[in-house]
């Protein structure tokens, strides 16, 4: 444990990352919100991704720092440039609802993708509702199915339901089609674990 603080001082930025962890997650009076800020600061100007992340949720939320969306916009899209997709989804979140850079859907479309493509559950679900309401011009229905089958199978709360609503509209041909997809999305998936 010793080490840590030690590692961190000297500039390793996974060292920095783990102490502004530790120091934002400690519950009670020991929390230090600012300094877990300044150790996340000093990791993310070094690229690590994580650390990126976590200080765009700091500015997001004003917490140890003085809210700035503009500020968080420039952490996510710092992480989300290098594959976080976390940060993916925050961003196209700030995309789509015009906080902190101008409402653009087709960067939030982008910014789902992204993340959507590495697995993650928000981000398919949101892609495949952008999908649905026409950001992308005419909605494919069996796209918008195989992504909210693959968020739906991940436990994201509200695709069943869309799920259900878009399996309606889609003939026997496309159902089976957008099936094959979800399987083949799955096969990939369990080929890279």
């Amino acid at each position: 444990m010793e080490e840590l603080p030690r590692s961190a001082s000297v500039g390793d930025p996974q060292a920095q990352y783990e102490r502004a962890l530790d120091l934002d997650n400690i519950e009670g009076d020991g929390r230090d919100p600012a300094e877990a800020a300044r150790w996340y600061r000093l990791a993310a100007e070094q690229g690590h991704a994580d650390a990126q992340l976590h200080l765009g949720l700091m500015y997001d939320s004003g917490d140890g720092v003085e809210r700035s969306e503009a500020a968080a916009v420039e952490w996510y899209r710092r992480a989300a440039d290098r594959g976080n997709p976390d940060a993916q989804v925050n961003l196209g979140l700030m995309y789509l609802n015009g906080t902190g850079v101008a409402k653009i859907e087709t960067a939030a479309l982008h910014c789902f993708r992204l993340a959507a493509e590495q697995g993650h559950p928000k981000a398919q679900f949101n892609l495949g509702a952008l999908l649905y309401n026409g950001a992308a011009g005419e909605p494919d229905l069996a796209e918008i199915y195989r992504w909210w089958t693959l968020a739906s199978l991940q436990g994201h709360p509200s695709a069943q339901q869309c799920l259900e609503l878009v399996a309606g509209r889609l003939s026997r041909e496309q159902l089976a089609a957008a099936q094959a997809a979800v399987a083949e999305a799955l096969r990939r998936t369990q080929s890279l674990v």
